[in-house]
Parts: C-alpha cells; sequence; structure tokens
C-alpha cells in the first residue's frame, strides 16, 4: 500500500511544486485583488461542479464493489459520459440565468469575460470526478498519475505565455489552468474505452442507479462545499478581493499540505473496492495512524517556517496570510482524518449517513461564516473553519471505531467457517 501512496504522492508532489511555483507567479503579477479575483471565479466554477457531479463517481465505486465479477465497466463508463454532458448544459444554463437575472450581482460583479473564461472548465472538471474514480476502482491511478504530471508541466508553461508574454492577467491565468485541467481530465479516457471494448453502453438501468445513490450520497459534497468554499465566497462578499487574497493563498498552502492524505485516500478506494471495507481495514487503519503522525509533524515545521514559505511563495505583499496559515495549521489533523476515512463510508454504502453529517457540519458552518465574517472578516472564516473540523474528528473517530468491530466480527466468522 506504501509503495501505490508513494507513487501517486510522487505524482501529486510534482504537480504541488508546480502549483507553487504558479502561485508564486500569479501572486506577484496579480497582486493581492487579482489573487482575489482569481479565488473568487475558480471557487464559482468548483462550486458548480461539486453541485452537479452528484458525487456519481463515488457511486460507481460502490457499483465496483457490489460487482466485482461482472462487467461493471461498460455501461458505468458509457452512462456517466452521457451524464457529464447533460450536467455540463445545465450548469451552464444555470450560471447564465443567476448572471443575467442579476446583472452580475450574485457573483460579486466580477467581469463577465473571466467569468465567462471560468466555466469552460466546468465539463473537465466534472468528468476529472467520473474518470479519476473509475481508475481507483480498476487500480490503475498510474494512468491518473501520468497524466496529472503532464497536464500540471504544459498548464505552467500555458500560464508564462498568458500573463508575461500576453499580459491577459486573470483570463490568462484562468486559460492556463483550463489547459491543465484539460488534459487531466481526459488523459485516461483512451485507456478507459479499451477496457470497456464492446460492452460499452449507455443504459437507462445503469444511469437509474448511479443516480438513486448519488440522491442519497450527494448532500454529502453539497455540505463538503459549505465548509470548504463558502468561506471565501462570504469574504468576497463582504471584504473584497485583497482580503479574499489574503485567506485563499493560506487555505490553498493548506491543500497542498494534504497531499499525503488524499494520495492515501485514492489507493484505498481501490483496497476497498478489490478487497471489501472489513479486509482493507486491517490494512487502512494502520497506514491511518502512520499518515496522521506525520501530519503533526508536518503541521509543527509550517507553523514554524510559514513566514519564510509565504514570503518566498508570494511576497511581502501578503505578510498577513502568515497568521491565518498558522491557525489554519490547527484544523490539518481533522482535514487528514477525514480524506482517510472517506473510502470506508462509501464502500460501506453508508450513503444517507455520511451525507446528512456533512450537510448538518456545512450549515452549522454555513451560519458561524454569516455571523463572524462581516464582524470579524479572515480570522472569523478562520474560527469557523476549526470548529468544524474539530467535529469532523469526533465523527470519524466514532466511524473508525466502528469499523474495527465490523471488521473483527468478520474474522471470527471467518475463522469459524473456516474450522468448520
Amino acid at each position: 500500500i506504501w509503495q501505490a501512496v508513494l507513487t501517486t504522492s510522487g505524482a501529486r508532489v510534482y504537480g504541488l511544486l508546480l502549483g507553487i511555483v504558479s502561485l508564486m507567479l500569479t501572486a506577484r503579477w496579480l497582486g493581492p485583488e487579482g489573487r482575489g479575483t482569481l479565488a473568487a471565479v475558480t471557487t464559482w466554477v468548483g462550486l458548480f461542479s461539486t453541485f452537479g457531479y452528484l458525487s456519481l463517481g463515488q457511486v460507481a465505486i460502490h457499483r465496483a464493489t457490489q460487482r466485482q465479477q461482472e462487467a461493471w465497466l461498460g455501461p458505468v463508463l458509457g452512462s456517466l459520459g452521457f451524464l457529464a454532458v447533460i450536467i455540463t448544459i445545465l450548469g451552464w444554463g444555470v450560471a447564465a440565468i443567476l448572471y443575467f437575472s442579476s446583472d452580475g450581482g450574485v457573483f460579486g460583479n466580477i467581469r463577465s469575460a473571466v467569468l465567462f473564461t471560468g466555466f469552460i472548465s466546468l465539463p473537465f472538471m466534472v468528468w476529472e470526478q467520473y474518470s479519476s474514480s473509475i481508475l481507483m476502482a480498476l487500480e490503475r491511478l498510474n494512468i491518473y498519475n501520468r497524466y496529472q504530471i503532464i497536464g500540471s508541466t504544459l498548464g505552467l508553461v500555458a500560464l508564462f505565455v498568458m500573463l508575461p508574454a500576453l499580459h491577459w492577467g486573470v483570463v490568462g491565468a484562468l486559460l492556463a489552468a483550463i489547459i491543465g485541467q484539460f488534459i487531466i481530465s481526459i488523459g485516461g479516457l483512451r485507456f478507459l474505452l479499451e477496457r470497456a471494448g464492446d460492452t460499452l453502453s449507455i443504459r437507462k438501468d445503469e444511469i437509474q442507479s448511479l443516480l438513486k445513490g448519488g440522491i442519497k450520497l450527494h448532500l454529502n459534497a453539497i455540505g463538503t462545499v459549505l465548509f470548504t468554499s463558502v468561506d471565501i465566497l462570504m469574504l468576497n462578499h463582504y471584504r473584497g478581493a485583497q482580503e479574499t487574497g489574503y485567506y485563499q493563498l493560506s487555505v490553498q498552502l493548506m491543500g497542498t499540505m494534504m497531499i499525503l492524505p488524499q494520495a492515501a485516500s485514492m489507493v484505498l478506494y481501490g483496497k476497498v473496492a478489490t478487497l471489501g471495507p472489513d479486509v482493507a481495514w486491517r490494512h487502512q487503519k494502520r497506514l491511518i495512524l502512520q499518515i496522521m503522525g506525520l501530519m503533526v509533524l508536518m503541521s509543527l515545521v509550517a507553523y514554524a517556517f510559514s513566514p519564510l514559505l509565504i514570503n518566498l511563495v508570494a511576497g511581502t505583499a501578503f505578510t498577513p496570510s502568515i497568521r491565518i496559515f498558522r491557525w489554519l495549521l490547527l484544523g490539518l489533523i481533522g482535514m487528514s482524518f477525514s480524506t482517510l476515512l472517506a473510502s470506508q463510508w462509501i464502500g460501506r454504502g453508508y450513503f444517507w449517513q455520511a451525507s446528512m453529517l456533512t450537510l448538518i457540519v456545512g450549515l452549522c458552518n454555513l451560519g458561524a461564516n454569516a455571523l463572524l465574517i462581516p464582524r470579524y472578516g479572515m480570522i472569523g472564516a478562520v474560527w469557523a473553519f476549526l470548529g468544524t473540523y474539530t467535529f469532523a474528528i469526533l465523527a470519524n473517530g466514532l466511524m473508525a471505531v466502528h469499523c474495527s468491530r465490523e471488521a473483527r466480527d468478520v474474522s471470527k466468522d471467518y475463522g469459524v467457517s473456516h474450522r468448520i
């Protein structure tokens, strides 16, 4: 498992390094206000993507777990492709209605050209969710990793062309990101089509099964949006682009520290799909303890070197981000624990439970941000963030205890039947 985790982490670390270079360049070329606008646009597109993709990728993993001996890939792949097209068209339509009905006010009066450019990436963001999930279920993350490296590299090259060469500002930064996203999202498509072969099809019953599972699970994704994106949108609304830029830089740096838990989670999805949640848990719990120890160490190092890190990455103009980043580090354990437990929630089919839990937490975070951001700005968003992930530790701790009990019971049953 560690070999697979480190291989996946290697690709993500490479993408991280290029992302840091991109962050350095955009911070200096766009400034806090430009970075704030870029953050607001990408957050809006991410919001539409998260609401739109209906968690169907995770449902596909669960379908693979249930149908290990059946030819599941072709119908699932074809049905997801059809749904991705429909979701994209609906997403673009809703965005257009919101923009023109409010004269841009819903989106914080972001320029139409900037907003339009950002939404070009919507279909690629949706499809990446689906294709990466299928590759996880097939335990072929090496393909996804390869195109992640290629896409990240070409995206950075495009950034150099768009900003210093053509001086296209925020629009140029968005176009560069779209190029990278396009390559990452479709990179594994050829392999999936060849693997599906003649079984590739769009089936009504498969669409219904995917949507049925998605309805149960998608409240989880909506809840996640409420505590990962709403803070940036509220800051942009109440405090403007500059303060949003300071805060979003800190959040993005936090995201770079999540590479190891995210890579491990991707590997664990595949293990749960092929071995089943109870057998996989025996390996998973040991991996969780090891990674959590590493994350504690990383947070201590990041706290000590945060002034040097932020000044190196973004320059002295982003000095206010140092205090925010240090506070956010307290939530790193909760973020990691939630990420590492996700495969068990999905593999066991606990769609409603995961959805309702995350939705309740997300609504509490939404209320906390609405109360705190207008008065306290960035630090108010930090308090809401820390409260959210403190609760996440408690909830996922109970889930871990449940997984241990279930795995122990299965082991006992297997031992009895084996002796018989």
